[in-house]
């Protein structure tokens, strides 16, 4: 019996089992909202005709753009989150019964409500990624290929077929109850990795899907997971904001077939696993259990205590040590490398134990005894290690011979007790070849940050010729050099190389061998000579970046991991204060600006908060460039809408500054402006204006009157003046700032466009639109000419004219200019920039006017939907939105 559609009084998703389910209570939906087909058309800006498809059930909603069916929703006057996340799941019903199973991200489900969110979110929520950009150039495709280039594994027999038995019974109903998640840590260069690379070699042979995500820091793991939800089928907006972690766990544990996640080399899982302030093993963090029994999660880690894991694990977790391997195993591995010719076995024995069974050192030491067996006899030296028993000798001689610091156990200790000798002895090796410079390179690179080397960007020959740990040094030798550490193994190019981009000069260096390295001591008996080149040489790197500058962007991104690498060092081998070169915070800060203007403003967050920790740390709360950090910190709670945070620490950084550099210095002045502003947009307008003037007097008797610095009071001074509604006297102090921009700057310099842009706005508050249309054409055809189409002072300029136009009455002519500029400002800025909502905002108050109120109340909702996730609730705009689309409503009943 064929039910009718009006059957039932309203549309419930929990009846839809079906496509023509789907199709029955959508267009329930549909009519109890009152709409048509037209009007869901117009809304979701798609043809009537495929509208009409959804409705008929000729076919199912596309998931693609991901707010496409939301915004289906929000038309038929669906809103609710509760309700909303119920049509997801009744789609996803609907798409498996008929048999859509073809994609990994099927069947997405929406961003958790902000609400819902953690509260210490900065470390990993995601930021907007500017012009469709990446931050880091990640894959998840697991490094399978690695295992053809190296020796068997040797020793790891008993924990692969405990991975491999897991990975059978994904998907058992009768193993849901088994550990979901295995920790396999254990000393650097032990192997981990190598175990976690057969383990997703076995998932391949067994048709189970395999991820590969590094755990190598915050960043780098945030970057994998965005990855991954993008591979998921998550929607670029989905990715900026929301709760990263939420939203991957969503789309994995709706993949429906077999699945293994890979999270490689996470030393430090609480900083790059969990949440700020809570345990890697709380569940809301990157790592959690597997709902559902079809997937699984593995991780390497040095880390392997129970304060990180838990004593015990849960329930769903189990840790398992990677041990170095035995004499025997370690024995085989060492013929693998270098051939029966290096040595009896007992030589191999011997050796194996002298390196304590360590992987990595086996596999560096192998390598070395192979590279000189390939030298004629009468080239390679008296002393070169040709053999097994050579290698070990050397070491025994006490060259090199290091402790690993972070051992904890006695078999761990043994383990560690020669793991820098292989590298050193082939350092020696290099330096016999003719390249000296191969061990202070080496011990440069260790000293910058963690990440990869852009070397091109960083290594400059002439900063590094003027340096006493290098002398006269070419680019061309530099090169060489690089080369020959990596074909040793002891780094490794970090980019793809292909013929039109040329070799790649991104190095990456094993964290181990950087570790030891940086230990090593040469470095600390030159560490000034060494923190002297590394801050000299990252701040060059910046010197040239502008960090508004998006052409510069992609520079940004390969330096901004090494631009704290002169503070860690100051941190990690306690330098005095008084030894700090002046420039150790230069890189740094200028690295968060970037992340700043480029529109990440959660990264920028969290580049400052440590910036401005570490910098306590070692120089002081009180030190200038310290203090430039916690201004710039504020000024980012600034940007966020976070407008108590930004009043509090600008006062705290007011208080600091005058105390340390006096009232009227221009930097305490320039902290006070700011603090102005934070005050008058959180509507404390008379404050705000009179902490302007007093700002304004005191750069004019400091600075002058003409000084630039001067003029941006008295402009922002007379702004706060027409916020209060003092027309008349704004309008006269605007003009004098105007006059004075003009004999000073010039015309047309961009500070002089800012007075015009405040001044059309004041005859736009004055009811003079004449004059505001007039000052608004104007000035957006000099912005267009001087700054060009895109300058986002353009785009504002071109913002007001809309609003003063749709104030004139004329909201057809507005609409179509602000669907322009919304198009433009998105294809730049992404869905949901700031600056996107203002226009969106606008189209929704258009079509309000028009009387097409069902597309205004589906324009407003998603607008509002969207400032709660990036502004929060209780920003102005945020507010605003909601009081426009409660009128909307109240309006239609």
């Amino acid at each position: 019996m064929t039910s009718d559609p009006r059957a039932d009084a309203a549309a419930d998703p929990r009846r839809i089992a079906t496509k023509a389910d789907f199709a029955r209570e959508l267009t329930l939906a549909k009519e109890q909202a009152g709409v048509t087909v037209r009007e869901i058309a117009a809304a979701v800006r798609a043809p009537a005709s495929t509208v009409g498809g959804y409705l008929s059930g000729k076919h199912l909603p596309a998931l693609r753009p991901a707010d496409q069916f939301p915004r289906i929703l929000a038309a038929c006057g669906v809103t609710d989150e509760a309700t909303v996340q119920a049509w997801w799941r009744a789609l996803r019903r609907a798409r498996r019964a008929v048999g859509d199973h073809s994609s990994p991200g099927s069947f997405p489900e929406p961003p958790a409500p902000p609400d819902d969110r953690p509260a210490t979110v900065p470390a990993v929520a995601p930021a907007s990624v500017p012009r469709g950009g990446h931050r880091l150039l990640v894959s998840t495709r697991p490094p399978v290929d690695r295992l053809g280039q190296t020796p068997a594994v040797r020793g790891r027999d008993e924990v692969t077929t405990r991975l491999a038995g897991a990975l059978d019974a994904l998907g058992d109903p009768a193993a849901r109850a088994a550990p979901s998640a295995f920790v396999l840590h254990g000393l650097g260069g032990a192997g981990k990795s190598t175990v976690a690379l057969t383990a997703a070699r076995l998932a391949a042979e067994k048709g189970v899907q395999a991820w590969w995500v590094s755990g190598t820091d915050a960043d780098t793991v945030m970057a994998g997971m965005q990855a991954l939800s993008a591979e998921l089928g998550a929607d670029p907006d989905q990715i900026r904001t929301g709760s990263a972690p939420d939203l991957v766990w969503r789309l994995l544990e709706a993949y429906p077939d077999p699945w293994l996640l890979v999270i490689d080399d996470a030393d430090d899982p609480p900083a790059t696993l969990a949440l700020p302030g809570t345990a890697v093993t709380d569940g809301n963090g990157w790592l959690r259990a597997v709902r559902g029994g079809r997937g699984l999660v593995l991780v390497t880690t040095r880390d392997g205590t129970a304060g990180t894991w838990g004593d015990p694990p849960p329930a769903w977790l189990r840790t398992i040590a990677v041990r170095p391997l035995d004499a025997d195993d370690a024995a085989r591995l060492l013929f693998d490398l270098a051939g029966e010719r290096a040595g009896s076995p007992q030589e191999a024995r011997a050796l194996a134990v002298r390196l304590g069974g360590l992987p990595l050192a086996l596999c560096l030491a192998g390598r070395h005894v192979a590279d000189v067996a390939a030298i004629p006899a009468a080239f390679a030296g008296p002393h070169a290690a040709r053999t097994f028993g050579d290698y070990r000798r050397a070491l025994e001689q006490g060259r090199h011979a290091e402790v690993l610091a972070r051992t904890a156990t006695p078999a761990d200790r043994a383990a560690g007790e020669a793991v820098g000798d292989p590298w050193e002895l082939s350092l020696d090796l290099l330096a016999g070849r003719g390249l000296p410079l191969a061990r202070p390179l080496l011990r440069l690179l260790s000293c910058l940050g963690s990440g990869p080397v852009a070397c091109g960007l960083v290594l400059r020959p002439d900063i590094m010729s003027a340096s006493p740990l290098f002398g006269p040094v070419s680019g061309r030798l530099i090169w060489e050099t690089l080369q020959a550490l990596a074909g040793l193994g002891i780094v490794e190019p970090a980019g793809a190389s292909s013929p039109d981009a040329g070799p790649t000069d991104v190095v990456a260096v094993h964290q181990l061998v950087r570790e030891m390295s940086r230990r090593s001591p040469d470095v600390r008996e030159r560490l000034d000579g060494y923190l002297t080149l590394v801050t000299d040489l990252v701040a060059a790197a910046a010197a040239g970046l502008d960090p508004r500058d998006p052409d510069t962007w992609a520079r940004w991104r390969a330096l901004v991991d090494h631009t704290a690498a002169p503070l860690d060092l100051v941190l990690d081998f306690g330098v005095s204060p008084r030894a700090v070169p002046p420039g150790v915070l230069t890189a740094a800060t200028l690295s968060a600006r970037y992340l700043r203007a480029s529109g990440e403003p959660g990264r920028a967050e969290a580049a400052y908060a440590r910036l401005v920790r570490l910098g306590e740390a070692a120089l002081g709360g009180d030190d200038p460039r310290v203090l430039e950090a916690r201004h710039d910190l504020s000024r980012v709670w600034y940007d966020l809408g976070r407008l108590g945070d930004a009043v509090r620490g600008f006062r705290a950084v007011l208080r600091s500054r005058s105390r340390t550099l006096g009232p009227a210095h221009p930097d305490t002045l320039t902290t006070q402006h700011y603090l102005a502003r934070a005050l008058r947009d959180a509507g404390r307008l008379d404050s705000a204006w009179r902490l302007f003037r007093r700002t304004q007097d005191a750069r004019r008797a400091v600075l002058g009157e003409d000084h630039p610095d001067t003029l941006t009071s008295r402009n922002n001074s007379a702004d706060a003046l027409r916020a209060l509604g003092r027309l008349d006297r704004a309008a006269a102090e605007l003009a004098g700032v105007l006059a004075a921009r003009i004999r000073v700057l010039g015309a047309e310099h961009p500070a002089t466009l800012v007075t015009r842009y405040h001044l059309a706005r004041l005859a736009h508050d004055r009811d003079d639109l004449a004059g505001a249309r007039a000052a608004l054409e104007s000035l957006v055809g000099t912005y267009t000419r001087v700054l060009g189409p895109e300058h986002p002072r353009t785009l504002l300029s071109r913002q007001a004219l809309i609003d003063v136009r749709h104030d004139a009455g004329e909201p057809d002519a507005a609409l179509r200019d602000a669907r322009e500029l919304l198009a433009q400002r998105r294809a730049l800025l992404g869905d949901r920039h700031p600056a996107v909502l203002v226009t969106r905002h606008r189209i929704g108050l258009l079509l309000v006017d028009l009387a097409r109120h069902a597309e205004a109340e589906a324009e407003l909702a998603a607008v509002l939907a969207d400032r709660r996730l990036v502004l929060g609730r209780a920003h102005p705009d945020t507010l605003l939105v909601r009081e426009a689309l409660d009128a909307v409503r109240t309006r239609r009943g």
